[in-house]
């Protein structure tokens, strides 16, 4: 299987998010036509590699979703059970997308099987999925959480040797993310190297990769280094991704430009914004998110409102993340956003809220959505990691900046894109 073509962003993830969508891309369905193509820079979807292109709709779904509820313990196993093995499965499947979400999930939610996945994949012969992999390696050496997970792979030297190896690939992506793996596993020297990426690289794509690398180093220092980036930048997703480093970083004006940019009339730019402030997870962004939560008929707009509220700690979107797991109304005659691939990104979406909102009354939805018969592949990845999160009861804090509140509300608060050249 050959090198991936020409690298793409699929998601919450210049995975990915990977991995950041442009305003206007395609989704899932249609990158995963060309998945011999397609990077997954996030990571999440964002960076899923259920793409946050904004269709309307009037109304979502005429299927009545069934009421919050948790599972009862032996329940709850076997979804364990089948979630990790479907996280697994994609690691090692032979669907390029599917590998490099799986990549960033498993990381995230299941670290302690993380290691042999991540370490398998490296150097795959994928430039996309070794993006990913690398990308959760450096994330995974830098949790403070799961430290036993982090020293599982069997061979630490080795591994640290095949990074440096990469850190010459011809692939400029594969670089960037193993200078940033690199520095995670103590080696600093070659990391200022990831500013010429972000400053003087011709490729976009390249430059947005690099400042999500940077963001992510969560080192204050480097907030001059992404204002003069932001300066130079002409391509409005690698501004986006600039933005969410510096919002990541606690930087105002990267948080305000990202919060105006997320009241946009355009709802693929809103949405984009929306996205990067919960990718970021900043206080300030609240009360922008529980308006667009309610002032929108765009799901992917208020699904990524519900999962910003979801991030800090806020349950408001719950409602709205159930009913949207099981959205069927797709909009018609959509050019080049099919029925499916619309019902496949706002169901993701509306998983991965659920996964942000925390709440394990959404184990009984997630478990009735998991077990749909034809539910897409990438719907069923990003329920797997929500019930993870949910089950295990992980919290995403051991990457926040210093001094990161977390807003949880108690648990009864609540009644029942490409980067182009």
């Amino acid at each position: 299987m050959g090198r991936l073509a020409g690298p793409r962003r699929l998601g919450a993830v210049w995975y990915d998010r990977a991995r950041l969508a442009a305003a206007k891309t395609a989704a899932a369905a249609r990158l995963a036509s060309k998945r011999t193509e397609a990077y997954d820079m996030r990571h999440s979807y964002e960076r899923v590699a259920i793409l946050i292109g904004c269709i309307g709709f009037c109304c979502s779904g005429c299927v009545r979703p069934p009421e919050p509820a948790p599972l009862d313990a032996q329940d709850q196993s076997r979804f364990r059970a089948l979630s990790v093995q479907t996280l697994r499965e994609a690691a090692f499947g032979d669907d390029p997308v599917l590998r490099m979400q799986a990549m960033e999930a498993i990381q995230e939610v299941a670290p302690a099987d993380a290691a042999s996945c991540i370490a398998e994949n490296v150097d795959n012969g994928y430039a996309g999925v070794s993006f990913a992999a690398l990308m959760a390696l450096g994330d995974l050496r830098r949790s403070t959480a799961e430290s036993s997970a982090r020293l599982a792979v069997a061979n630490q030297n080795r591994l640290l040797q095949r990074v440096r190896t990469l850190a010459e690939d011809r692939d400029p992506n594969v670089r960037i993310a193993s200078l940033y793996a690199l520095h995670a596993m103590g080696d600093a020297t070659r990391t200022k190297e990831l500013a010429d990426f972000l400053l003087r690289n011709a490729d976009a794509r390249v430059r947005a990769n690099a400042a999500l690398a940077v963001g992510r180093l969560r080192d204050p220092s480097s907030v001059p280094l992404l204002h003069q980036a932001l300066k130079r930048e002409k391509k409005d997703a690698v501004k986006m991704q600039i933005l969410e480093a510096l919002a990541s970083l606690g930087d105002s004006h990267g948080i305000e430009r990202l919060k105006f940019y997320g009241f946009s009339a355009v709802p693929d730019q809103a949405a984009l914004a929306l996205m990067c402030l919960a990718n970021a997870r900043t206080i300030e962004a609240e009360e922008m998110f529980r308006i667009r939560l309610r002032d929108t008929d765009y799901p992917e707009i208020r699904l990524q409102a519900a999962r910003g509220l979801g991030r800090l700690g806020f349950e408001d979107g719950l409602e709205t993340a159930v009913r949207d797991l099981f959205f069927d109304r797709p909009r018609r005659n959509i050019a080049n956003d099919p029925p499916q691939q619309q019902i496949a990104r706002i169901r993701a979406l509306a998983a991965l809220a659920l996964e942000a909102i925390g709440n394990p009354t959404a184990l009984g939805p997630l478990w009735n959505a998991f077990n749909e018969p034809g539910q897409s592949p990438y719907v069923r990845l990003a329920i797997a990691r929500a019930a993870l999160r949910l089950i295990d009861a992980r919290t995403p804090d051991a990457v926040r900046p210093a001094g990161f509140e977390s807003h949880r509300a108690p648990t009864n608060r609540i009644a029942g894109t490409n980067v182009q050249d």
